[in-house]
């Protein structure tokens, strides 16, 4: 058969023209699909920064405008925390704000709601946030739609046995005569200079989800010192048991600082023209404004155990009147105790020795003074101690659960005091040497209390492991470093206040400082220079005038006959964010919680004991709500967020 060649041909160029055409329809197709990825890849690129620029957005809302008007005491001072949100409700804050390569984000509040308490906060509300991300003006939105709340919560430094603003510092105890049950922690650095300090914590637990955050023992905002160990015993010996933050936060939840309470009125509050004074808030928690019975105080003087209407010295509080002094002197005997129910205010100073009984807080406007051994008449029973590597943390906390329950109805009382709290009779010549004489104590530039000590509120170097006492930013460098706010204009600013040779700082016209900015430690808006010995002296006279309930027979007619020389023991939870100062016996024990910004405590002979009262901590379900009769700290957290993308 005898086959035509151009047939051939003709066939061969058909196959090879199909071919062609096949590899141009896939590459068409090729180049569409790359240009469908592309576009894929591109969409997707800009929702993601479109949801960056968004997310952007709700970070300025909650730290700049949220955290930044309710933390302000100007804005939403304590006695009326939540009304500066009454007209959000609806509003833009932030209008197209340019961020970046035409970038832009919105923000508005698109509701408020009162969730009513939710742990921890005692008082919340919820702020709904919305802001909107767009990118590179593209049509490309991302919506991220965020739930802020902001309340009023009791403060994280009662959880601890002994708590110090500044430094914690312990010296000379022999092996085993220092000891702590429950948590000890210092926001500056922890050293145990010379001798032993036995630690015996207990696990930590995020107040929020209730997870165990650590394992207990001892902590620092800085570094704990020595940093082998050599001188811990009990659980702080190992070494997974000293927590050093070294100015870090470890969470949100885990913070390297804990804020110290502030009890100030700084921005007059009350409108009485006074700003030092106590925050008017505790007087409404006291007269039972706030919800609950007005709190009193009184003697037992029939000894029935029970405060009959004709034992009470004062109901709510003394010294908001005219005519009261503000001052008061309690003392009491196993017999005859003094009484507590419910919180209670002392506008000037509280004076108080031997034995109380009840529950209840003192919200001191001045100073507390612990003029002899306090002790509770009903005390509960002796505190569960964790058994560190023996048994799981579940099962202690099942323990302590078990003892809160046991002793819910067992004395409490706390002691909240917006100046100094003083140990013994402060009049004696050992009181003064150790203390506020040259070389006391209190005169050490580490603790003198001078607010000159960095925007990090803390005395010395929280970083440095080598340089300890070392200055941080703005520290002893002869500024008041504070936030000022204009009520004119509302404009704020950053400010160095010069600090002139009376230890005094000259605030602008027109301006205001923003109570507990920088370097304003204890939040009233004023600098404090380094502490004298004028401040722990008694405000007036020991007499019936200037005292209410002040003993006048001769045995007891003056502070000094009064007073002891020394402590033997504190039963209750003890604030002060200034001084606590004084002398205690030998073997002294203290049940409840040492919490102060700076410390001087004197022993004298070589023992101590510190328990915690685990009351004090949120254990979940077990026992009662303690939180009236502790200091309170506003809190700011987001607790939901959802995004659209």
């Amino acid at each position: 058969m005898i086959q035509s060649i151009s047939n051939q041909k003709g066939s061969a160029l058909l196959v090879t023209l199909s071919i062609l055409v096949l590899l141009s329809f896939l590459g068409i197709a090729s180049v569409m699909t790359s240009n469908t990825d592309m576009d894929i890849s591109g969409n997707e690129k800009r929702s993601t920064q479109a949801f960056y620029v968004a997310e952007a957005g709700v970070e300025r809302t909650v730290n700049d405008y949220i955290a930044t008007n309710f933390y302000d005491e100007n804005v939403a001072p304590m006695v009326d925390l939540f009304s500066w949100l009454d007209n959000l409700l609806d509003s833009t804050i932030y209008d197209s704000v340019q961020l970046g390569n035409n970038c832009e984000y919105t923000v508005k509040i698109t509701g408020i709601s009162n969730p009513g308490p939710q742990e921890p906060f005692i008082d919340c509300r919820d702020i709904a946030v919305q802001s909107i991300g767009n990118y590179e003006n593209s049509g490309e939105n991302a919506v991220i739609n965020a739930t802020v709340r902001v309340g009023i919560a009791p403060s994280g430094v009662f959880d601890y046995s002994y708590f110090m603003n500044h430094f914690g510092w312990w010296a000379g105890f022999p092996s085993g005569d220092a000891v702590s049950n429950g948590n000890m922690r210092a926001n500056g650095h922890f050293d145990v200079l010379s001798g032993y300090l036995t630690s015996n914590g207990n696990p930590a637990y995020n107040p929020f989800t209730g997870d165990m955050s650590s394992s207990g023992g001892v902590y620092a905002g800085g570094y704990v010192f020595p940093s082998n160990g050599s001188r811990y015993q009990g659980m702080a010996q190992f070494e997974e048991n000293r927590h050093s933050y070294a100015g870090v936060d470890n969470s949100i939840w885990d913070p390297a600082t804990i804020p110290m309470p502030n009890l100030n009125d700084p921005t007059d509050a009350d409108a009485d023209g006074n700003v030092q004074e106590l925050n008017p808030y505790y007087e409404q928690l006291a007269r039972g404004e706030l919800g609950g019975d007005p709190g009193k105080v009184g003697i037992d003087t029939n000894g029935d155990g029970v405060l009959q209407e004709s034992e009470v010295l004062f109901t709510g509080a003394w010294g908001d009147s005219t005519g009261e002094n503000g001052n008061v002197v309690l003392k009491g005997s196993s017999s005859h105790p003094i009484i507590i129910d419910g919180p209670v205010v002392v506008t000037g100073d509280l004076v108080i020795k031997g034995t109380i009984t009840g529950q209840g807080a003192f919200y001191v406007g001045r100073d507390t003074y612990i003029a002899g051994t306090v002790e509770y008449g009903n005390p509960p029973s002796e505190r569960p101690t964790y058994n560190y590597g023996v048994e799981t943390p579940a099962e202690y906390a099942e323990r302590v659960n078990t003892w809160i329950d046991a002793n819910s109805d067992k004395d409490l009382v706390s002691f909240q005091t917006r100046e100094d709290v003083v140990l013994a009779d402060y009049t004696k010549s050992s009181w003064k040497r150790y203390i506020t004489d040259p070389g006391g104590w209190l005169t050490d530039y580490r603790n003198n209390g001078s607010e000159d000590v960095g925007t990090d509120a803390v005395f010395g170097n929280q970083e440095s492991n080598s340089n300890p006492y070392g200055a941080s930013e703005g520290e002893r460098d002869g500024y008041w470093t504070v936030d000022l706010y204009n009520p004119t204009t509302g404009e704020r600013t950053t400010s160095d206040l010069y600090i002139d040779g009376n230890d005094e700082v000259t605030v602008p016209s027109g301006w205001r400082v923003v109570p507990g900015s920088g370097e304003d430690i204890d939040g009233d808006g004023n600098y404090d220079g380094a502490y004298s010995y004028s401040d722990f002296e008694l405000s007036g006279n020991w007499d019936p005038s200037d005292y209410l309930n002040c003993p006048t027979d001769p045995s007891e007619n003056t502070f000094s006959k009064f007073a002891d020389n020394k402590v033997g023991g504190i039963d209750g939870a003890i604030y002060t964010n200034h001084a606590l100062a004084g002398c205690f016996y030998n073997n002294a024990t203290i049940n409840g919680s040492l919490v102060a910004r700076n410390e001087s405590m004197i022993v004298w002979g070589s023992k101590i004991t510190m328990n915690h009262d685990e009351r004090l901590t949120k254990w979940g379900s077990g026992g009662s709500d303690y939180s009236i009769y502790l200091s309170r700290v506003k809190g700011v957290v987001t607790v939901a967020w959802e995004q659209n993308r």
